[in-house]
């Protein structure tokens, strides 16, 4: 089987069309909301968005609230399975329960200035789609 490489993608684009997302492998990156280690469950926050992560092929692993992470995986369909409602939702928090990422890499990204990764990855997707 091979293994794509993960696609930067934002939290709020995951949450605002889910459906377009499904089966794809996406790189995500935000700050880690709450963990369940019961459910080998995570929560992942950028600004108000909110993405639900299945942490079940990662292994034993150290999660800290408040941490930045990347996770690259792949976006399942929460059709058939129900999802719990996110823990500890803030006021204004924006999310899916259509879909969730079965992540297979995670990386620590503490330091991680977002602004300018935000830039970066939209001038990579503007060069990628120049040159196709």
């Amino acid at each position: 089987m091979d293994l794509e490489p993960g696609r930067p993608v934002f939290l709020e684009e995951l949450v605002q069309a889910p459906s377009q997302y499904v089966e794809k492998t996406v790189r995500v990156t935000g700050t880690l909301h709450s963990y369940n280690p019961t459910t080998d469950r995570a929560e992942l926050v950028d600004n108000q968005y909110l993405l639900i992560i299945d942490t079940q092929l990662l292994g034993i692993q150290q999660y800290h609230n408040g941490q930045t992470y990347q996770f690259i995986g792949t976006i399942a369909s929460t059709s058939k399975n129900k999802v719990a409602q996110p823990e500890n939702l803030f006021d204004d928090a924006q999310f899916s329960l259509e879909i969730v990422l079965k992540a297979r890499v995670l990386k620590l990204a503490d330091g991680l200035d977002m602004a300018v990764y935000r830039k970066s990855v939209d001038a990579l997707r503007q060069l990628t789609q120049s040159t196709e």
